[in-house]
């Protein structure tokens, strides 16, 4: 089920809960940075990646090119603090963590403009790239309570496990055909990392106001037939109706690839019963 409220952070693999992300943005990056300089003490046995390559779940189109893999390497200590400079959205925190701990895409070395043209999902996958170079595969969710019998454990993940959505044939600028009521088609593309970082540059905005941003960066046009909308960008968006902006914003939602770091199932040893849990950005950089 599709919570039709939904918006940039709650896509296909997010890491903060959209009330935390919206509220506090800073808030949000203080408690990262935190959560890395906490992780001390006697250093965790990682054994060193046998490949440093992460598959990306949609893929990079570039000079006619589907760049399907990308290359990373381990946060440092510089990282760190360039890092807990970061002002702003956690959308620029993930742009700049990306930045510099992604090498390349493809055979390409990455630069900016790449990490910004990246689908949301591929950043979500590349994110945990960094984290299991960093500090290994496994995770550990402290205190989960079992829905079933009430009990409190921890929770070991692997996060090479975890479920993902790919696009099994994807086209070079990720759009979609979508019908929309009254005979209408809307031709939508699937949000990158530019659009994420717009989304969220007004910290004050409200929800239907970002999701109007979304829908204005993803939408290409609507047409009737053969008759297309003038309209454009966000002006098209506010003149959509609720049910459309909805129905837009679903399958956004659904189509989106990248790992279901919000829908992490596995059935708990005590009960035998399934459980779900969902995954943070502070517990994704939080070594074993």
């Amino acid at each position: 089920m599709v919570d039709t409220q939904w918006d940039f952070d709650s896509i296909g693999g997010s890491a903060i809960s959209v009330e935390g992300a919206l509220a506090s943005p800073e808030a949000v990056n203080a408690q990262v940075a935190q959560v890395l300089a906490e992780s001390v003490g006697q250093a965790p046995v990682i054994p060193v990646p046998e490949d440093d390559r992460v598959k990306l779940c949609g893929g990079l189109y570039w000079d006619g090119e589907l760049l399907t893999h990308a290359q990373v390497r381990e946060l440092t200590g510089e990282d760190e603090e360039a890092l807990a400079r970061v002002k702003g959205s956690l959308a620029r925190w993930l742009t700049v963590l990306l930045e510099r701990t992604v090498l390349r895409v493809g055979d390409e070395p990455a630069t900016t403009k790449m990490v910004r043209r990246l689908l949301i999902g591929d950043r979500d996958e590349l994110v945990i790239g960094v984290r299991i170079a960093t500090f290994g595969k496994f995770i550990t969710a402290q205190n989960v309570q079992c829905p079933h019998c009430e009990e409190y454990f921890d929770a070991r993940v692997d996060l090479t496990k975890i479920e993902r959505i790919s696009i099994t044939e994807p086209n070079p600028r990720h759009e979609y055909d979508v019908e929309l009521r009254g005979g209408r088609t809307a031709t939508v593309r699937l949000p990158d990392g530019a659009a994420q970082e717009s989304i969220f540059d007004k910290e004050d905005a409200t929800l239907p106001e970002r999701n109007t941003a979304l829908l204005g960066s993803c939408l290409v046009h609507v047409r009737s037939g053969e008759v297309q909308d003038g309209r454009a960008g966000s002006e098209l968006a506010k003149a959509l109706s609720v049910a459309d902006r909805q129905t837009l914003i679903r399958f956004i939602s659904d189509t989106q690839p990248g790992p279901l770091l919000d829908d992490i199932r596995f059935d708990h040893e005590a009960c035998g019963k399934e459980v779900r849990l969902s995954l943070t950005m502070p517990e994704l950089f939080r070594g074993e």
